[in-house]
């Protein structure tokens, strides 16, 4: 999503040595609400949800709390703990192509969307998206995705190959109906692909 978010914000601190400041990763001390960046909810494609793809908001929030868990796994790296992820479906049970599916990162450390964004593009570069595509998604998530802090959630639910919904801290971001973004970016941890097979395995429960 590194959602990572995304994976490849933990690549890029693997050289901090252990007996020194970690260098490159905001510790900020003022954690006021002052501080956080706005969610810029005015940028992102938003058209009204049609009748054939959700009946309505209702059954968006009906679906979102009624989802049960498929698997959960944590991101680390050296001793640094980056996010937890834990994925959702309607019956406890990953099939690809089937819908719902919610993907829920509680971070773990602070993280501005800048470095949240530049880890999701790495990723889609990794799966073969390609870069004209990429510019395309990117698009949907650079104007709204806030800066993280420690404890905040971000969670994104996938209601089929083209139409998902973010939300952070439970707070509901607008739709994205962009072709492909939804299941480009569950892509990033479910993808056969992604650089984190392990991460994988737990996510979709086949560790159990």
């Amino acid at each position: 999503m590194v959602f990572i978010t995304p994976i490849t914000f933990a690549e890029n601190i693997a050289d901090i040595s252990p007996i020194t400041e970690p260098q490159g990763i905001d510790l900020p001390t003022n954690t006021s609400s002052e501080s956080r960046s706005p969610i810029n909810n005015s940028l992102i494609k938003s058209d009204t949800l049609s009748q054939t793809q959700l009946h309505s908001s209702t059954q968006i929030e009906a679906s979102f709390d009624t989802m049960q868990m498929v698997g959960e796994a944590d991101m680390d790296l050296l001793w640094f703990s980056i996010y937890s992820a834990k994925l959702m479906s309607v019956d406890g049970e990953y099939q690809q192509n089937q819908f719902p599916l919610k993907l829920e990162i509680e971070y773990h450390r602070d993280i501005e969307a800048e470095d949240l964004i530049e880890a999701t593009v790495d990723q889609w570069q990794h799966i073969g998206i390609d870069n004209q595509d990429i510019a395309r998604l990117q698009q949907q998530i650079e104007q709204a995705w806030p800066d993280v802090k420690e404890g905040d959630k971000l969670s994104f639910m996938m209601h089929n190959q083209n139409l998902g919904q973010f939300y952070f801290n439970d707070q509901a971001l607008p739709i994205i109906q962009e072709p492909g973004f939804a299941a480009a970016f569950l892509d990033i941890w479910l993808s056969e692909q992604t650089s984190r097979p392990e991460l994988r395995q737990e996510l979709i429960g086949a560790t159990k």
